[in-house]
């Protein structure tokens, strides 16, 4: 293969220069990576475009008239005079003899005679009406003993009120209490 031979006063034939609107006159190669390099400083600048700096928001200080803490409106919140009555059901018994004089939780001697009871949670001086299920007859007690100590029991009433509510030939009875007055 033999290389073309040039006649003289004539140039080998060149691709066309590719012409920008500037009128720069450009060769192909030069022209595709310059449409590549355009293309790509193009999307660089979108993509900068779209992304956010850091910006500082600053929010107002607080007001000092305005309380940290925020609490429920008063109508929400029921004042413990009117605040329904805890009742309770289950089962009960009573005590006597054996305990009468003896010191109570309260640091009050017992007395079999007096309506008391105990309970296990509520406040030493707890005002309960105290209603037998099977017979429907109430009496009301005051807390001033920790106990029962038998499981199964919510309270143990003294002699006096259980005889009141015609409980002591069962020992043990059903019962519903509700809390007259706290102490």
């Amino acid at each position: 293969m033999t290389k073309p031979q040039h006649l003289p006063g004539r140039e080998p034939a060149l691709p066309k220069p590719l012409r920008l609107s500037a009128g720069m006159p450009l060769d192909t190669v030069n022209g595709s990576m310059v449409c590549w390099r355009v293309a790509w400083v193009a999307l660089a600048l979108t993509v900068a475009g779209c992304v956010t700096s850091r910006t500082h928001v600053s929010t107002p200080t607080p007001d000092a008239s305005v309380p940290a803490t925020v609490s429920p409106p008063p109508s929400a919140s029921t004042p413990p005079a009117e605040k329904a009555p805890l009742i309770l059901t289950g089962k009960a018994s009573w005590y006597g003899e054996p305990h009468h004089g003896q010191k109570t939780a309260s640091g009050e001697s017992f007395d079999m005679g007096q309506f008391t009871a105990a309970h296990r949670t509520l406040p030493l001086g707890t005002r309960l009406l105290v209603t037998n299920l099977r017979n429907g007859r109430s009496v009301e007690v005051r807390v001033n003993d920790r106990g029962p100590v038998a499981a199964g029991r919510i309270i143990d009433l003294s002699y006096a009120a259980a005889q009141e509510l015609g409980a002591v030939s069962d020992g043990v009875f059903p019962v519903r209490l509700r809390v007259v007055s706290p102490p």
